[in-house]
């Protein structure tokens, strides 16, 4: 399996910017600082944020600071993002400052980040409120997901987020109803699903340094079984994370993650498990031209619930496989790596991967997928992926949406 690691997903947008103040400033000057400022500006978005640093180092270039521009409008949710460029400290180099612009009407914010369909698996939707309420933020989402694990949970999702002292600790709460919905497949390997779930997170996230931030909070999860009726199970855990991300003025940047599940009979759990995940991302842009990389390992000690359990053969992971024939029910163990080229509006990548049991044998699968897509976070993705499979070609169609 070719080893593959780290990638941060980039983003591109387009039109909108301002003007410099300099007559003559042109491709010879090197973008020497890049800075945000403004209405909302310490809400921008871990990718945006990688994008906006990547500018460092490089040729001055207008139209890349308009696509920026607007990227910054987009996920800020205001109407205008003014653009300063003025003379840097060394010769021939120039400072950027982008000025977000007070809109106090767009606190109110809705959007559909994710909107996703699978030919083999159907739609998958997320739509959202956000506001800001005397210094909290808080969102509610409606979601019906068939991607991400073995069953399709449809719902409401409430969070709200408050950060504390010096803007390094942000405390939070989370609350979760789904009703589940299962294939075939799952229900024929196995008895005893549950029908709706409940979620209780409270949480806190502190920034250790710029780039390293860990998290900790407690998961309170009922499970209410289809047989019988009345009966509910637990799944009460500590959930534990720390992240890493970072950019680099020559168009590279970092992301790097792990994470800590374990669910206890201390806390009152039914269940009794440890699950460990490992993620990294690395991406690198030159000109119109970026490469993705991406890795992801996983294992679970113990008896975890369905939704616990790792899944590939998605519209992100082994890209054109069914991950019900992969294995209907999750595995306990997961490898994958991807790789994607991206030029302008066309893309190609490459997946691998495999979910197993502890102590049943890892079959290793593979496939490839082309596709176009717009240069901005807020667009379309049109993408055919195909399985490699011994002598045959079936390819699974994927598209996704979001504004």
């Amino acid at each position: 399996m070719p080893r593959v690691f780290f990638v941060a997903l980039i983003f591109a947008v387009a039109a909108c910017g301002g003007s410099p103040d300099e007559p003559n400033v042109n491709s010879r000057y090197t973008v020497e600082s890049v800075h945000v400022a403004g209405y909302r500006s310490s809400k921008i978005s871990t990718a945006l944020r990688s994008e906006i640093e990547a500018v460092i180092g490089q040729k001055f270039d207008q139209s890349l600071l308009e696509r920026i521009s607007d990227h910054i409008r987009r996920d800020l949710r205001v109407e205008k993002v003014a653009v300063k460029v003025s003379r840097g400290a060394q010769p021939e180099h120039v400072k950027i400052d982008f000025f977000v612009e007070n809109q106090r009407s767009t606190d109110f914010d809705i959007g559909v980040p994710m909107f996703t369909y699978n030919s083999i698996q159907g739609w998958s939707g997320r739509g959202e409120v956000r506001t800001d309420v005397a210094g909290n933020h808080l969102s509610l989402a409606l979601v019906s997901d068939g991607n991400e694990l073995v069953e399709r949970f449809s719902g409401v999702e409430v969070k709200i987020a408050r950060r504390l002292g010096s803007n390094r600790v942000l405390a939070g709460f989370e609350f979760d109803s789904y009703h589940e919905q299962w294939n075939r497949a799952t229900q024929d390997a196995i008895g005893g699903l549950y029908r709706s779930r409940q979620n209780f997170l409270p949480s806190a996230t502190f920034v250790l340094a710029e780039p390293l931030t860990v998290s900790v909070g407690v998961s309170m999860q009922s499970l209410e079984q289809q047989v019988p009726s009345a009966m509910t199970r637990s799944s009460n855990l500590v959930v534990s994370a720390l992240r890493f991300h970072r950019s680099w003025s020559n168009g590279g940047a970092a992301e790097a993650g792990y994470v800590v599940r374990a669910a206890t009979r201390t806390l009152g759990s039914d269940f009794v498990f440890l699950r460990n995940t490992f993620d990294a991302r690395y991406q690198f842009i030159k000109g119109k031209q970026t490469v993705i990389a991406s890795f992801l390992a996983g294992a679970i000690n113990g008896t975890a619930p369905l939704f616990e359990r790792f899944a590939l053969g998605n519209s992100t992971t082994l890209r054109g496989w069914n991950k019900f024939d992969l294995d209907p029910l999750g595995g306990g163990r997961v490898v994958h790596g991807s790789v994607e080229y991206r030029w302008r509006y066309l893309q190609a990548f490459y997946d691998t991967g495999a979910v197993w049991d502890r102590g049943t044998a890892r079959d290793r699968k593979q496939s490839v997928g082309i596709g176009v897509r717009s240069s901005n976070k807020d667009g379309l993705l049109l993408a055919a992926a195909f399985p490699l499979k011994n002598g045959r070609v079936d390819p699974v169609l994927i598209a996704e949406f979001n504004f």
